[in-house]
């Protein structure tokens, strides 16, 4: 016989969050090979984001599980972006890359703070839309955070073009998910 707990456990929030670290590690192996100061910061923000969706407010409405797979798919590409063919990038290059990855990701943590336990990988309706912080002038920061992130990519590698325009239009589909959960 088994006995019943009281304490409903959301395995949801254990697996996004173990995904999100998962990524988090990834990313800090990244650097440690690559020296890409974008990897330092998406480790960062991936441990700040695990820590908030093993935390996460319960959902009154989800996306489709085909959503889930895109949100998942979209934070998992960064890790794929190509450095520099070896020898080539200037001193130039990876400061501006340096420099939209800061502001990329001061963006996106500032984003994911005024989140809290609202965040979530896959789109999801948790209380109350969020209006603070960014959320107050942006609709979509963390969004518009990750693309700024991500720019510098195309100046270390030309060919990361493809992996970016890939994200961008990955962040257009989680929008417009996002955008019709919340409208409900």
């Amino acid at each position: 016989m088994l006995l019943a707990d009281t304490r409903v456990t959301d395995y949801k929030k254990w697996l996004g969050g173990l995904i999100m670290l998962t990524f988090g590690i990834i990313s800090l192996l990244r650097w440690r090979s690559s020296g890409e100061t974008f990897f330092l910061l998406l480790f960062f923000r991936d441990t700040i984001a695990a820590f908030f969706l093993i935390r996460r407010e319960e959902s009154e409405r989800n996306g489709s599980s085909f959503i889930a797979f895109i949100a998942y798919l979209s934070s998992g590409l960064p890790l794929l972006y190509f450095s520099a063919p070896y020898g080539i990038e200037t001193k130039l290059v990876k400061l501006s890359a340096d420099l939209f990855a800061i502001v990329g990701f001061l963006i996106v943590t500032w984003a994911t703070i005024d989140l809290g336990t609202k965040l979530g990988v896959s789109p999801a309706k948790r209380g109350d839309k969020c209006t603070k912080g960014l959320y107050q002038f942006v609709k979509h920061p963390m969004y518009v955070g990750y693309a700024i992130a991500q720019v510098g990519w195309i100046f270390i590698n030309t060919n990361n073009i493809f992996l970016y325009i890939t994200s961008i239009s990955l962040f257009f589909i989680r929008a417009r998910a996002e955008n019709k959960i919340l409208k409900h």
